[in-house]
């Protein structure tokens, strides 16, 4: 097996994320990858034993980085804000939904989806628990899991809808949310 983090490694898991991005997952195969990268398709399963272990290396890639970056967020001043701008912002929503269909299909990459939604869902709830027990509205109304829960769900919805070419309700919706932040960050 090659190294993953070689640079024909690195160049096969781009190569994955920019089919995924671009094509779908249906465009995914080892033929594809090998083409993308202008080599024989054999070099890929002598990096990977499969698809499937070039999918789940591509996924563990994504979630590092985002998990990073949440991360990151987090330590930040105004850390609602900046994890919100994460979920709504992200330049991958595509890659992610590709993923999430691919978690359908394999076990591996199912598992890493669900360790990652969970990993994000933890910060998000650390984010909002602190700046609800500043505000003092910690034991009142909502607690930090449902906001959490409700914040992602709307973050993939806009960007899902966004995608298509949906607007409606979008400016209202993120108005809203960023004013709910605001209380919680005064």
């Amino acid at each position: 097996m090659g190294p993953i983090d070689s640079e024909m490694g690195v160049g096969m898991l781009n190569a994955a994320e920019d089919i995924l991005r671009e094509e779908g997952y249906a465009a995914l195969t080892s033929r594809r990858v090998a083409e993308y990268l202008g080599v024989k398709q054999r070099l890929v399963y002598y990096y990977f034993r499969t698809m499937d272990d070039l999918v789940l290396e591509s996924f563990k890639r994504l979630a590092i980085r985002e998990i990073g970056r949440l991360r990151e967020a987090l330590a930040s001043d105004r850390p609602l804000h900046d994890v919100w701008d994460i979920c709504i912002n992200t330049s991958d929503a595509r890659l992610i939904s590709e993923f999430m269909a691919l978690a359908n299909r394999s076990e591996g990459v199912r598992a890493e989806v669900i360790a990652f939604i969970e990993e994000s869902r933890k910060i998000q709830v650390s984010a909002l628990r602190r700046a609800m027990a500043r505000s003092g509205s910690l034991d009142k109304g909502l607690s930090p899991d449902v906001i959490a829960f409700m914040g992602t769900s709307l973050a993939l919805a806009l960007n899902r809808e966004a995608s298509l070419g949906v607007t409606r309700g979008h400016r209202a919706v993120k108005k809203t949310i960023r004013e709910f932040f605001n209380q919680l960050e005064a």
